[in-house]
């Protein structure tokens, strides 16, 4: 949908069919408005809506249904973006009080500041508009209220020194340090706490040759995953027959190098059966270069435990190969229970109850913050809400002969524009074989992605199946990339 498209179609419907229309297309008309460009022409459009919903004259109830109510605030949101103080105006008169109408009158309050020196002057009063905006008792934004802070900042002493103003610009510096302040509104506490979130420098790690092998943590899950049923199955022969059938049956005609149908069935093996299979012999060794690269990158450990949410989306998770990698990388970091949002993305509903099943375990906390979905697609974006970051992980993906890579940029650019102020990334390995990186770097090119990645190797991981095995380890060599997606 455009917008207009939409702006056509509801001049032509009273109140109440607006409601309906937005009613079932608001998944849509979410991604419209995530994909809206700032330009005059969209504003033009943007503010026509507007004024058609001004002239209808609506009634409290019927302004205050939460479709008219959804409308009101992603207008409302646009103009911000689009810098229009009048537009965002009309549109908070229209907005119920809520959490929502407080980050609008936050940044309706400096932008009315008639001098320079009222930065200084009103900063107390801004931060108690900003701290109105925090939570409504249920929903908690916390994290996005800090990055407006953020913006305004950076804005503010950019605009100070632009005009001279040294002596305001020191003053304003100042007060962010404020004794006083810092009492009265916990907002600025937590902003100068968390300040490493909007400031950090990127690092790669140096690599450390090692073998890797299972934690005492991963030891245990696996086993109680899916070792010891495989190990324990009446028709198992361990380790040369498994689940009545040998190795190169399993690993050629039932899982297929990985790339089997995984909801099929095969001889008496259900798709569990078969998942598990998977898991024996294809799993661990993703999760030992998925290891690999968050010690590399371990940025990403920089934002666990601080304020807001890593947002972890694992496209095509398999039996969350990568995320159980990130619990224990950073279970192993801290010795404290993990807590992210974790998101599996896979076809097969057989992987995703698998991926469901992994994450319960002693070092994840769940707190309702795991998700599973079929599609990259059927994400609501309202739930990538106070993230302090997001991960786009595709782990093994692109050697999928099935993968539309056109869609997976469609659906990975709308997760970056959602929320354009949240520093987000795309974590990619591979085989090292070019033929399976071109649709990798068709992506790429569907991104229009040209800087230079922040981390691209390719390295040999090598690993033992066993803790203190005495055996040689097995090699896997892997590509891996970085993006920073803008």
């Amino acid at each position: 949908m455009i917008l207009q498209d939409f702006q056509d179609t509801i001049l032509q419907l009273n109140a109440q069919e607006i409601i309906g229309h937005i009613s079932i297309n608001r998944a849509s008309l979410k991604l419209m408005f995530i994909n809206l460009d700032v330009n005059r022409g969209n504003t033009d459009l943007a503010n026509q809506i507007l004024v058609l919903l001004s002239t209808m004259q609506l009634d409290d109830q019927t302004e205050g249904s939460e479709e008219i109510q959804f409308l009101f605030k992603e207008l409302g949101f646009y103009f911000k973006r689009a810098n229009i103080l009048a537009s965002v105006m009309n549109c908070s008169n229209h907005i119920g009080e809520n959490i929502f109408k407080n980050r609008l009158r936050a940044w309706m309050h400096h932008r009315q500041y008639r001098d320079a020196e009222s930065h200084c002057r009103l900063f107390g009063k801004y931060l108690e508009k900003l701290s109105s905006a925090i939570t409504d008792g249920v929903e908690d934004y916390e994290n996005d209220v800090l990055r407006d802070l953020y913006t305004y900042h950076v804005q503010t002493a950019a605009l100070l020194e632009g005009k001279g103003k040294i002596a305001a610009l020191h003053t304003f510096e100042e007060l962010f340090e404020d004794p006083d302040l810092l009492q009265q509104y916990p907002i600025l506490e937590i902003y100068q706490q968390n300040r490493q979130q909007f400031t950090a420098e990127i690092a790669i790690e140096d690599e450390v040759k090692k073998i890797y092998e299972p934690s005492i943590f991963t030891e245990a899950l696996f086993n109680n995953k899916f070792l010891d049923y495989l190990r324990n199955h009446p028709r198992t022969e361990w380790h040369e027959i498994l689940l009545g059938y040998d190795q190169y049956t399993v690993r050629k005609k039932i899982i297929n190098f990985g790339q089997a149908h995984f909801d099929d069935l095969y001889g008496h093996l259900t798709s569990n059966d078969i998942v598990k299979l998977y898991c024996y012999f294809n799993m661990r060794k993703h999760y030992y270069s998925s290891l690999y690269l968050f010690e590399r990158f371990n940025h990403i450990a920089r934002f666990h435990g601080t304020n807001g949410r890593i947002k972890f989306i694992d496209v095509g998770c398999g039996p969350a190969t990568s995320g159980i990698a990130l619990v224990d990388h950073l279970y192993s970091d801290s010795g404290e229970l993990v807590s992210f949002d974790y998101f599996g993305v896979d076809y097969y509903g057989s992987m995703r109850e698998e991926a469901e099943y992994m994450m319960q375990n002693s070092a994840y906390n769940d707190q309702g913050t795991t998700f599973y979905l079929a599609d990259l697609a059927e994400l609501g974006y309202e739930l990538l809400d106070n993230a302090n970051s997001i991960y786009i992980n595709t782990c093994y993906l692109f050697a999928s002969d099935s993968l539309n890579e056109n869609k997976l940029a469609e659906d990975v650019m709308h997760i970056r524009k959602s929320k354009p102020d949240v520093p987000c990334y795309l974590l990619f390995q591979n085989s090292t074989d070019p033929a399976k990186n071109v649709k990798y770097n068709n992506f790429k090119r569907l991104l229009r992605y040209v800087e230079p990645p922040i981390f691209s190797t390719t390295a040999r991981v090598s690993y033992n199946n066993r803790r203190s095995s005495m055996f040689g380890p097995t090699h896997e060599d892997v590509y891996f990339e970085i993006l920073e997606l803008t």
